[in-house]
């Protein structure tokens, strides 16, 4: 029988769910241990990490073949050995003396040796996820170094996959990409000012004069980001802005006016509160 090939997206997708798996225990053993002194479990954090991991790996890989992220869907390691399994058990704990020694505060010097090491490791497996695009094969930097191929387990039930929801989850996510990217953009004062000069029906209030008297006390809120006023300024009416808020917005639109009260005076354009 002809074995099937893995979609890239099914490998990707067993790496998101061991992930996930790891991050839910952790969360769990966090939660247990919320009650205990701060300083009992933060100095053996990374050896309860250790432990955890390897206590996943020993139930998935070493007595399955398989992570339980492929085990969820039907996947395992073709060509798994005892020896294969204890070095990958190994190799994924490699974590482990990273986060010892930054707990440890190791000297300069061994702290640059293990940057340098990490740094040529996340090398390594950039250019293994390169390679993996292009080929297919072997998603993890650990898989290509002891040989390891991902098959179905079940060779009469591959995992399917449906082209029309990826191009609309795909079509979805762009648009709503545009709509965050261009709604920070939209000046939505100088959109409603021009929606109002249009509207026959709007009775435009025009208020130019300056008053001089401005109650200013601790709930004072600033007319644009209705917070406590931050370097207090005004624009000729009675509401107070903050400095940034009102020279910010001036400098959108220069025609700004007050949102409250829709203020606006040439002459005083932003002058600064004596309280």
């Amino acid at each position: 029988m002809t074995k099937t090939n893995l979609l890239r997206v099914t490998q990707m997708n067993a790496i998101f769910l061991d992930t996930e798996i790891e991050k839910s225990l952790r969360l769990i053993i966090q939660e247990a241990c919320k009650h205990l002194s701060p300083g009992l479990i933060a100095p053996i954090e990374p050896e309860i990490n250790l432990l955890l991991r390897f206590g996943i790996l020993k139930n998935s890989v070493l007595n399955k073949g398989s992570t339980f992220g492929q085990q969820l869907l039907n996947i395992q390691y073709e060509n798994m050995t005892c020896t294969k399994a204890i070095l990958y058990l190994l190799l994924n704990c490699l974590d482990y003396v990273k986060t010892r020694c930054e707990f440890s505060r190791p000297s300069h010097y061994m702290n640059n040796k293990l940057f340098k090491i990490y740094v040529i490791f996340k090398i390594l497996d950039f250019i293994n996820i390169s390679v993996f695009l292009k080929t297919g094969t072997k998603p993890r930097l650990t898989e290509r170094i002891l040989g390891l191929n991902q098959v179905y387990r079940d060779e009469s039930s591959p995992r399917t996959f449906q082209s029309k929801y990826m191009t609309r989850e795909l079509l979805w996510n762009g648009f709503i990409e545009i709509i965050v990217y261009l709604l920070p953009l939209i000046n939505y004062y100088k959109l409603k000012r021009f929606v109002r000069y249009y509207n026959p029906l709007y009775k435009r209030k025009t208020y130019t004069s300056v008053i001089q008297g401005r109650e200013f006390t601790v709930n004072t809120k600033c007319a644009h980001c209705n917070e406590n006023p931050i370097l207090p300024h005004h624009m000729g009416c009675s509401h107070i802005f903050c400095y940034v808020c009102l020279k910010g917005n001036l400098a959108a639109d220069s025609k700004y006016e007050c949102p409250i009260c829709e203020h606006r005076n040439p002459n005083v354009l932003c002058d600064k509160v004596n309280k």
